[in-house]
């Protein structure tokens, strides 16, 4: 029989974590986290991140890959899969049961469906900027006429206005030798190895964004301001500098701030109910809108089991 791992995810403010707790109060499992902001310290209003450990219970419950990384580094799903992947083993050994949970989809597909080599290795800034300047020299389709030399396949699906497609194509064949299409078709993750469904908290609409609504209100009385005001002080990456919150808060009033911070928290919401829709392997779980953690976390553990067997 394959090894079984748990994976809890859904819309951001659908009340993944308390689920998790829940669970660990049953279960001997450890958190691994799959929340592309959550792995920044010193951010912990915005991000949201869960304390490293904490009780449930009579357990100690273990989350990893949260508040490690200084927000002027970059992380990103490739070295995400490197390290979840360690963690896995690790847990295993240990016993325990590996529970994934979080929002950020890119990296949970790249973990459970892999990512073929090339994605893994720093991109040639250097081709990247000779490419378009060819494209900008010579116009029209030339950047699609020879991606179409060196890699038919591609070239017959992406349109030739796409540039950054066009260019990411070319730029794997540069690096690897290799056309895109042969090495997608060589990607491989750890869904065949393990039982893993993915357990998707479906909360109503008008219920999940009176939760968003609440959680915005209680950032700011928590300090939001403060923390994004000591964030900028720093030398954000790209990455964390996305974090819903920091570019609200630096651009505008408070009042509206905040206004703006549900509206954009809410398309997040929309964004990740998109997208998980349209992954495999996903459980929905619906959740009432006055259902407690502990009766959510017994229905997946329930599934969960069933599924085992």
């Amino acid at each position: 029989m394959k090894q079984s791992l748990l994976i809890v995810t859904g819309p951001t403010a659908s009340g993944k974590t308390a689920v998790c707790v829940e669970i660990a109060k049953k279960s001997p499992v450890e958190v691994i986290s799959f929340d592309s902001m959550q792995v920044y310290r010193g951010l912990p209003i915005i991000t949201q991140a869960p304390p490293k450990r904490c009780l449930a219970g009579t357990r100690t419950l273990h989350t990893h890959l949260v508040s490690f990384m200084d927000v002027s580094e970059r992380y990103d799903a490739a070295q995400f899969r490197k390290d979840a992947g360690s963690l896995i083993q690790k847990i295993l050994k240990r016993g325990r049961v590996p529970l994934l949970s979080g929002g950020t989809g890119l990296y949970l597909r790249m973990l459970l469906d892999g990512l073929f080599e090339s994605e893994g290795r720093p991109h040639d800034e250097r081709l990247r900027k000779k490419l378009l300047a060819e494209q900008e020299k010579y116009g029209g389709d030339h950047l699609h006429q020879r991606l179409a030399r060196v890699d038919g396949a591609s070239a017959a699906k992406i349109h030739q206005n796409d540039l950054r497609r066009l260019v990411r194509a070319l730029e794997v064949h540069a690096l690897s030798g290799k056309p895109i299409s042969q090495k997608k078709s060589e990607r491989s993750g750890i869904r065949e190895r393990f039982y893993c469904p993915v357990f998707f908290l479906e909360r109503g609409r008008e219920d999940l964004y009176a939760r968003i609504e609440y959680r915005v209100d209680e950032m700011v009385k928590k300090g939001l301001v403060r923390e994004v005001e000591r964030a900028l002080k720093k030398d954000l990456s790209q990455t964390a500098s996305m974090a819903l919150g920091i570019r609200e808060i630096q651009g505008s009033p408070l009042k509206e701030a905040v206004v703006l911070l549900k509206q954009h928290t809410r398309n997040y919401a929309k964004r990740q109910l998109s997208w998980f829709r349209h992954e495999k392997g996903v459980v929905p779980v619906p959740v009432g809108k006055d259902e407690s953690p502990k009766v959510t976390a017994q229905k997946i553990l329930e599934r969960w089991e069933r599924g085992k067997g």
